[in-house]
């Protein structure tokens, strides 16, 4: 076999090796977060009605992943499972990312001089990877977050390849197309891409206006992202998801919660030695490799931009991260290159050392990988930002109650939820979001009540009456060991507005019984209405 071959072979063996520890690390949670079933009801909806609705009949917008939903609700057309399918699809697109960063690494490895030939070294990016815990766990999760990530590091990579070869294709307006489609912060990067092109021609070609090779790439995305913007326009009756309306809501007090969701990244991250591999890099050299620093700067550019924005909005309630996994790949695949060019300069690092160098750093990483899995399997919050532990006991709760409400519900039950998630999918009631993420209502008229990302607007109490609710499970539920029993004067202002507490044992429960407020006048199951 030629050396050739087998460093080719033992490119690709580390990358199944990255993408079999990534499977792995992925099942250390291995869960459907509650927001995730959210987008499962209008899929459901979707598939089952042809309505791309909360409840049927109700056209707002409550969610911000479109392409990933009608995803979905194409597979549940086919009779598979969402539960299943989110999870296998985060994994499937998660491992495309590595693929990815191993092909731009290739690529830039070229650009920069190097042989064109696999190198081992491709492999890194993706083994650094498998060993970020957010990673590992937001391929699991249920949510679109592996699908955005992929499509931004397809994107950007290509779009670096393009400016390398001087010449604009139709690839990265694709990825970034789908990446507007399935969230709309890739309205963001495409626009933050191409004014970096723009930039880029007027200082280095004296050019203020794109080519026309540039303006088909803008062709492409719009032909992409225009269309679905009229019909959400058509359909919801406004220009942006009615989500926007509830996470821009906070204000001043978003930026200090999005500061500290911003430093706790770094730190649990530990990204602060992302830098100190950069400059390292630089003194070796890697200003002079044109597509390192082409990458480099990029990379920089976005990440910043970026971070702004997840600070102005607060940042995110779900642990380990989900929001900033877009840049994360880009920054394992600069880390990459980076820690290359630092061990060799110019020239290929010694074999010896750098094999020492890069696995006491996978170690170092790994070890740092298992803590911080320890810490975020705890039922716990920091600052209104939950653990996956949480978020995993939390859904199972909702999807135990649910599932029970379903055996009794009647066609016209309506609830009135806190978590609009588990709880609406498997009960299969109309629900008011008492959030607000599928109510229009609470989105435009409700003044905001929290900085927390997701929960900054709630339902009052006498918007919640109004709707005449069968059930309310919004902030008026009890799970404990015994029944809730309200005091006299408690029940009493629940039978003036038409309400009693009843308690039920659900099997599947963190605790034995669930206590909530049901209308006198309805039959739920066991209970039957009062005279």
């Amino acid at each position: 076999m030629s050396r050739a071959s087998s460093t080719r072979l033992l490119t690709f063996g580390l990358l199944a090796a990255a993408a079999a520890a990534l499977v792995a690390h992925s099942l250390v949670w291995n869960f459907v977060t509650d927001d995730a079933f959210i987008s499962f009801v209008y899929a459901r909806n979707l598939a089952e009605h042809g309505q791309l609705v909360f409840n049927l009949g109700e056209r707002v917008e409550g969610y911000t992943n479109f392409l990933w939903t009608v995803i979905l609700a194409g597979l549940y057309k086919l009779g598979l499972a969402q539960e299943i399918t989110s999870r296998v699809l985060g994994t499937a697109c998660a491992i495309g990312t590595m693929v990815t960063c191993a092909l731009a690494s290739r690529r830039l490895r070229a650009t920069d001089g190097d042989e064109a030939d696999w190198s081992a070294w491709d492999a890194l990016p993706a083994l650094i990877l498998a060993g970020v815990p957010g990673f590992a766990c937001w391929s699991s999760g249920g949510l679109e977050t592996q699908l955005f990530a992929l499509c931004i590091t397809v994107g950007v990579t290509l779009f670096v390849r393009e400016e390398l070869d001087g010449r604009v294709g139709r690839g990265a307006a694709v990825a970034f197309g789908l990446a507007a489609l399935t969230r709309p912060e890739g309205l963001l990067f495409f626009a933050l891409v191409q004014l970096a092109r723009v930039v880029r021609g007027l200082v280095v070609e004296r050019r203020l206006l794109p080519t026309r090779d540039a303006w088909r790439a803008i062709a492409i995305f719009t032909f992409l992202v225009a269309p679905h913007l009229l019909w959400r326009r058509w359909y919801y009756g406004w220009w942006v998801p009615n989500t926007f309306y509830i996470k821009a809501s906070a204000g001043k007090a978003a930026w200090a919660q999005g500061g500290y969701y911003l430093t706790r990244v770094v730190e649990q991250f530990h990204l602060w030695v992302v830098p100190l591999v950069v400059v390292a890099a630089l003194v070796r050299g890697a200003g002079r490799a044109r597509g390192l620093r082409m990458l480099l700067s990029l990379w920089l550019y976005l990440t910043t931009v970026f971070a702004i924005y997840v600070a102005s909005v607060g940042g995110d309630f779900m642990g380990l991260f989900r929001f900033v996994m877009p840049v994360i790949p880009l920054t394992a695949l600069v880390t990459a290159l980076a820690l290359r060019r630092a061990l060799g300069g110019a020239v290929a690092p010694k074999p010896v050392i750098a094999v020492a160098v890069v696995a006491l750093a996978l170690g170092g990483h790994a070890w740092h990988a298992v803590r911080v899995d320890r810490a975020s399997l705890k039922i716990g919050a920091d600052r209104g930002i939950d653990t996956p532990g949480f978020l995993r006991w939390y859904t199972a709760d909702r999807a135990a109650i649910g599932k029970w409400f379903g055996q009794y519900a009647q066609p016209d039950d309506y609830a009135a939820v806190g978590g609009a998630g588990a709880q609406v999918y498997y009960s299969g009631m109309r629900s008011l979001d008492c959030f607000g993420l599928s109510d229009e209502y609470i989105a435009h008229k409700v003044a905001p009540v929290s900085a927390r990302p997701g929960h900054q607007k709630y339902a009052p109490l006498e918007y919640q009456l109004s709707r005449r609710p069968t059930i309310i499970t919004s902030n008026y539920y009890r799970i404990a060991p015994e029944p809730y029993r309200p005091s006299p004067p408690e029940a009493e202002d629940w039978r003036r507005k038409g309400y009693r507490y009843v308690s039920a044992q659900i099997p599947g429960l963190s605790s034995p019984w669930y206590s909530f407020l049901l209308r006198t006048d309805r039959r739920l199951g066991p209970f039957a209405p009062e005279p």
